[in-house]
């Protein structure tokens, strides 16, 4: 009994607060000089955690732990990376299936084994001579202070 009036009274605060802040609201809307410092207020406030975002991200970065964007300029990385390395696979199989494929038949009848074994060489070569996909660079080094160095500023 005793929870379902609390429940009861809380409602009906709640239901006068939520007309009381619309009334307030209003009212304050209808003044212009009122309106202006809100919309300032606003603008310092944004102002504020941008420079609050930026300062967290210092920090953040001298104690060697990635931010947002850091996590994002990596995923871009990783998903460039991921792209390269589908490309570079489908080009393999390509080559590979290329060669189960009989060999086209030269114009010159002097074709001989030793010319074949030569361009399978070269094909074998060229798939060594891929660059290596090089991993991405890992989280920038902590700057370290020097300790007896004094500021001249």
């Amino acid at each position: 009994m005793a929870r379902r009036d609390a429940e009861n009274i809380i409602s009906k605060l709640r239901q006068m607060s939520e007309e009381g802040l619309g009334s307030v609201m209003g009212e304050l809307m209808t003044n212009e000089r009122m309106r202006k410092g809100l919309g300032r207020a606003g603008e310092r406030l944004l102002a504020n955690k941008h420079v609050f975002d930026r300062n967290v991200e210092t920090v953040l970065d001298f104690v060697n732990i990635p931010s947002k964007r850091d996590i994002r300029e990596l995923k871009s990385r990783l998903d460039t990376l991921s792209s390269q390395l589908v490309n570079l696979s489908m080009k393999i199989d390509r080559m590979l299936a290329a060669d189960e494929m009989p060999a086209p038949r030269h114009a010159r009848s002097g074709s001989t084994q030793i010319e074949s074994d030569q361009i399978e060489s070269d094909k074998v070569e060229a798939v060594r001579r891929v660059r290596p996909v090089r991993p991405a660079p890992g989280p920038r080094p902590v700057p370290r202070r020097r300790r007896g160095r004094t500021n001249p500023d």
